[in-house]
C-alpha cells in the first residue's frame, strides 16, 4: 500500500512556515523524493505580512486588461528554493521499485479495446521512449506538441518528456487544420506526437493528415512521431516515424533506475498551456516542475477515496493531465484514461468503465454531468454495483438544479459529491468543498467592491490571500506574493454559502467556460468581425439549464441574414478557434449599441431567443427588453 501525505485543509498557519504559506505544503514537499532537498518550503520577497481582510481588486474591463498581456511567466517563484526533483522517479520509478506489479494505468479505447500497464511496465516503457527521444536530439527545454487522444503512447510520451526536461503541450484533437497550424507556429515545438486517426463518436478523425497540413509551414518541427491507432492510410514525409518502430529499437532494461537521478531545478519547465486571451495574441503559460507536481499532489490527497482514479475529460483539459494523471501517479495509485466519448456504444459507457476498473474517485466537468442527467442514467446507476466513493466536478459553475441531481444520483452508500475550482494560472485545482472535503490552500475569500469580505448569502469576487506553488507570476498585472501580503484577484464571481463554501457564478471578464475549457468572448467576436459579411459583432454568454454555458453571437451583417450565412459565420469561428468557441446561435441585428454592457445584452437576448440556430431581432426590440418591467 503506497504512503500518502495527509489530506490538506484550510487549517491554521504554522509559525515555522514564513508569512502565510499554508502548512500543508511542508507535508507535500516531504512526500517527494528530492534529488537535492530545498532550502525552504517558500521564501517570500519581503518581510511583513499584511492583514488580507481589506483589499483592492480590479473588476470588469480593468480585470480584463490586467491579464490581457500575460504570456510566459514561471510558476514556483520562491517555492522550494535550491531543490532538485526527478519527476519520473517520483511519478513512476519509485513505485515500480516498491510495488512493480501494481497497475499504474488502465486504458480504455472507444471501440472497446483496452490495455493495462503496471508500474514496472510503465517504468521500462518510459525509459525506452526517453532514450529514443534523446537519440532524436530532444533535450531539456525543447517543446513537444501532443496532438493525440488519451492513449498509452500519450502517457508514455508525456512522462518521457518529463524524464528529459522537455516541456509538453497538448493540442486538442478536435481543432481543424488551420487552428492547429496556428498553435504549432506559436509553440515552436521540435517534435510532434500525433496518430494516424482518432476515434471520436464511432468515426475516425484524420489527425495525421491535419498535422501534415499544419506542419507544411512549421520550421521548428524536426520529427513527427505517429501512433498507429486506426489503421487508416496516411501520407509519409521526411521526419515522420511510427511510434512502434521508434520505441521497438530501444533495449528494455530488466528494471528501472534504483534511485532518483540528479533531477532538475524546481523551477524547470514541465509543460506549456494556452490561456484564453482577451488580446489578439495567444497566451501561453509555462508551468514549473515543482509547482505543478506539488499542487497535483495536494489536490489528490484531498480528493482520493480508494486507489483507482478516473478523470473523465479530454487529454487537452488541464484537469485531466495534472489531476487525472500526475496526481494519482505521484501517490502510486491506479489511473484510468479513456479515449473517446461517453455515448459510444451507448449511454451506459461511463457506468461500464467505472464498474470494469473499480473506479473509486471520478473527476469530470459539469457539462458531462448535464449530459448524464439528460440520458437519465440515475436508474441504471442505482441498479449497478459501484466502487464509487467520491465524485468531483471542476471546470465551470454548477447550477443548483444540477447539484441536486448529482447528490440524488450519486450519493448512496459511501459516495459523496464535491465541487472544485481552479485556474490554469494557478496550476490547477486549488479549492474543493464537499462532505469531508475542505481544500483551500490559497486562502480564498470573497470580497465586495469595497474590498471587504462579504457575508453568507452575498456575492463578491474571489481573491487569494496565500501564495500557491503552481501560481504563474506575471499572469496578471498585480504584484507577486511577498511578505507584504499582496492578495490576488481571480476574476471569478462567487456567492458565499451558509457553510462558508462558494457557489461559482462565472467571470467578471469576457471569458466563459465551455465544457471545462475557457473561451474568450472577445476572440469569438474578433473572428466574426474579420468575416467580409460582418460589420459588427458581439459574443455573449448565455446559461442553459440542460447544457450549461453556451455562446450566442449578435451580428450586424452586410449580407443576407439566414441559415446559410449563420452556418458560414459559425464555421468561421470553429475554423479559427476550435469547436468549443463556435456560437450555438447567431442573432442578426440591425445595430449594436457599444454602451450596453454585455451582461445586460445577454439577459435581453436570452429573453427573446428561441431554440433556432439563427434568428433576426431588431435592436429596438432588444432595447425594449433592456428596460425594467416596472412591476
Amino acid at each position: 500500500m503506497p504512503e500518502h501525505p495527509p489530506r490538506p485543509s484550510a487549517g491554521a498557519e504554522d509559525a515555522s512556515l514564513p508569512h502565510g504559506a499554508a502548512p500543508e505544503w511542508a507535508d507535500i514537499a516531504a512526500s517527494f523524493d528530492w534529488s537535492q532537498e530545498p532550502a525552504a518550503v517558500w521564501t517570500p520577497a519581503g518581510a511583513e505580512h499584511a492583514d488580507p481582510r481589506s483589499v483592492a481588486f480590479p473588476s470588469g474591463e480593468d480585470a480584463a486588461s490586467s491579464s490581457a498581456g500575460a504570456s510566459g511567466g514561471a510558476s514556483a517563484a520562491g517555492w522550494f528554493p535550491g531543490g532538485r526533483l526527478d519527476a519520473v522517479w517520483n511519478l513512476v520509478h519509485r513505485h515500480a521499485a516498491a510495488q512493480g506489479a501494481r497497475t499504474a494505468v488502465h486504458w480504455e479505447g472507444e471501440p472497446g479495446d483496452s490495455r493495462s500497464l503496471t508500474y514496472a511496465e510503465l517504468s521500462v516503457e518510459v525509459e525506452a521512449m526517453a532514450s529514443a527521444l534523446r537519440e532524436l536530439g530532444l533535450a531539456a527545454g525543447d517543446v513537444v506538441a501532443i496532438h493525440a487522444s488519451w492513449l498509452p503512447e500519450t502517457v508514455i510520451t508525456m512522462l518521457a518528456c518529463n524524464r528529459l526536461g522537455a516541456p509538453w503541450a497538448t493540442v486538442p484533437v478536435s481543432i481543424p487544420a488551420e487552428a492547429l497550424s496556428t498553435r504549432i507556429a506559436e509553440l515552436s515545438p521540435k517534435l510532434v506526437l500525433t496518430q494516424d486517426g482518432a476515434w471520436r463518436r464511432g468515426s475516425v478523425l484524420p489527425l495525421k493528415s491535419r498535422a501534415d497540413e499544419a506542419l507544411a509551414s512549421a520550421d521548428s518541427v524536426e520529427h513527427t512521431v505517429v501512433v498507429r491507432r486506426t489503421g487508416i492510410d496516411v501520407q509519409w514525409f521526411h521526419g515522420d516515424m511510427w511510434f512502434s518502430d521508434l520505441i521497438a529499437r530501444r533495449p528494455r532494461p530488466a528494471a528501472g533506475p534504483g534511485g532518483p537521478g540528479t533531477g532538475a531545478p524546481q523551477d524547470s519547465l514541465l509543460c506549456v498551456r494556452q490561456l484564453a486571451s482577451h488580446s489578439s495574441a495567444a497566451q501561453y503559460l509555462e508551468h514549473s516542475l515543482a509547482g505543478v507536481l506539488a499542487n497535483a499532489a495536494a489536490f489528490h490527497a484531498t480528493a482520493r477515496r480508494g486507489e483507482t482514479f478516473w478523470c473523465a475529460g479530454d487529454v487537452s483539459w488541464a484537469v485531466s493531465t495534472w489531476h487525472g494523471l500526475l496526481g494519482p501517479l505521484l501517490a502510486g495509485d491506479t489511473v484510468v484514461v479513456y479515449e473517446g466519448t461517453l455515448d459510444i456504444p451507448d449511454h451506459s459507457r461511463l457506468l461500464e468503465i467505472v464498474e470494469k476498473y473499480g473506479v473509486s474517485t471520478l473527476v469530470t466537468n459539469p457539462a458531462v454531468m448535464r449530459t448524464l442527467r439528460s440520458w437519465r442514467i440515475e436508474t441504471e446507476l442505482h441498479a449497478r454495483p459501484t466502487a464509487l466513493r467520491h465524485v468531483v466536478t471542476a471546470g465551470e459553475p454548477v447550477e443548483p438544479a444540477l447539484r441536486t441531481w448529482m447528490q440524488e444520483a450519486f450519493t448512496r452508500g459511501e459516495c459523496t459529491v464535491s465541487d472544485a475550482w481552479g485556474q490554469i494560472e494557478l496550476g490547477g485545482i486549488v479549492y474543493a468543498k464537499g462532505p469531508g472535503v475542505d481544500f483551500n490552500p490559497g486562502g480564498a475569500v470573497a470580497v465586495g467592491a469595497d474590498g471587504e469580505r462579504v457575508p453568507a448569502g452575498r456575492s463578491g469576487q474571489l481573491v487569494l490571500t496565500r501564495p500557491l506553488p503552481g501560481r504563474i507570476e506575471g499572469a496578471s498585472s498585480l504584484e507577486p506574493f511577498t511578505a507584504a501580503g499582496r492578495v490576488v484577484p481571480t476574476g471569478d464571481i462567487v456567492e458565499v454559502a451558509a457553510d462558508g463554501g462558494f457557489r461559482f457564478h462565472g467571470r467578471v471578464d469576457a471569458v466563459v467556460s465551455v465544457s471545462g475549457q475557457l473561451v474568450s468572448l472577445e476572440a469569438v467576436a474578433r473572428a466574426l468581425r474579420e468575416h467580409p459579411y460582418v460589420a459588427d459583432a458581439a459574443a455573449l454568454r448565455l446559461r442553459h439549464d440542460e447544457y450549461g454555458n453556451r455562446i450566442v453571437a449578435c451580428v450586424v451583417t452586410t449580407g443576407e441574414p439566414g441559415g446559410t450565412t449563420a452556418h458560414e459565420l459559425a464555421s468561421t469561428v470553429r475554423t479559427e478557434l476550435g469547436g468549443l468557441a463556435r456560437p450555438q446561435a447567431i442573432v442578426f441585428v440591425d445595430r449594436i449599441d457599444p454602451a450596453v454592457p454585455h451582461g445586460r445584452l445577454a439577459d435581453a437576448v436570452e429573453s427573446l431567443l428561441t431554440e433556432a440556430a439563427w434568428s433576426v431581432l431588431a435592436w429596438d426590440r432588444i432595447a425594449a427588453a433592456l428596460e425594467p418591467s416596472g412591476d
